[in-house]
């Protein structure tokens, strides 16, 4: 924190943990650098004792708001000169958590706007790359796999529960019709997100990263393409789709549940719950604020005073 560059309030992407020299002066949002952010203010979230997570959190993101924002995209740039210096014009799918955490903030018109613009990207191409350059509107060399991330999904399923029934129509793509549920249009991207992943990214044995998405392959996917009674291997032959051999672990921990809960805004507890507000770790496992009761004085008194209502 300390060694924030002072004037921009700018953080560097890699650091020498021994001498406290940055090794690597490339601010942003993206790789190196989103689950600092979104620390910051979910430990204030969790532990509001501990305010000065707060104070930390407002001057960096104020410093992002004014040095890296570029419309509604947000470019790396140089710590110590900000857009004066080198700029990096690229959307990394890394960046697509920043408008879930900007709900948190309640900032819904900054968020959905940043959130519609990387969206543009995944109707481009049909599924979101590592890399793309916003300026010369195509992929970064050796960016454009897509390794099933779940950041575009994750605030998409936030922006939707924050926006339900303010745009949207009672006949949605999950619309119970014995319900008053309202929709968004959050959950109509989220539909054709999960209409898309099953059918490009879908093996015999699982789901694999995505090679060369663009505009002429996964780009090409149609309203036939995403109808459920489709042939998934004759498409992806006819659209030339080609998979690593892997399945990263996250996409079951973090893009399937993203994808389950947004589907699941009425019903599942971590919406319905009362008594407790549920913050997601960076990898969308569901903790919540534990408040602190004094302990009486007495006989069993300890140093300690205060202790979790759950102990």
């Amino acid at each position: 924190w300390t060694r924030r560059s002072l004037g921009l309030n700018l953080f560097g992407k890699h650091i020498n943990t021994k001498s406290g020299q940055w090794t690597e002066y490339l601010s942003g949002i993206g790789s190196n650098s989103d689950s600092f952010y979104e620390y910051l203010i979910k430990h204030y979230l969790l532990f509001p004792d501990d305010s000065d997570f707060w104070l930390m959190f407002v001057i960096v993101y104020s410093g992002v708001w004014e040095n890296n924002r570029l419309g509604d995209w947000y470019a790396d740039i140089d710590m110590n000169h900000g857009l004066d210096g080198h700029v990096r014009q690229v959307f990394e799918s890394l960046m697509a958590f920043y408008p879930g955490m900007q709900v948190l903030l309640g900032e819904l018109t900054p968020s959905a706007k940043t959130l519609n613009s990387f969206f543009l990207v995944r109707e481009f191409l049909g599924l979101l790359p590592e890399r793309f350059n916003f300026v010369h509107w195509k992929t970064e060399s050796g960016g454009d796999i897509h390794p099933l991330r779940p950041e575009l999904l994750e605030s998409c399923y936030f922006l939707h529960l924050a926006t339900i029934g303010l745009q949207g129509s009672d006949c949605g793509p999950c619309s119970k019709t014995d319900s008053n549920h309202r929709t968004s249009t959050w959950l109509w991207a989220a539909d054709f997100a999960l209409q898309a992943v099953s059918k490009l990214a879908w093996t015999p044995c699982g789901f694999a990263t995505v090679k060369k998405v663009g505009p002429t392959t996964t780009g090409m996917i149609d309203g036939d393409f995403v109808k459920i009674n489709s042939d998934v291997q004759a498409e992806q032959k006819r659209l030339k789709i080609k998979h690593h051999d892997e399945m990263p672990s996250f996409f079951l921990s973090e893009t399937i549940k993203y994808l389950y809960l947004t589907f699941d805004a009425e019903d599942n507890l971590l919406h319905t719950d009362s008594e407790r507000d549920w913050i997601f770790t960076t990898e969308a496992h569901p903790i919540h604020h534990v408040p602190k009761v004094a302990i009486p004085d007495g006989p069993s008194s300890t140093a300690s005073q205060t202790t979790d209502i759950n102990d």
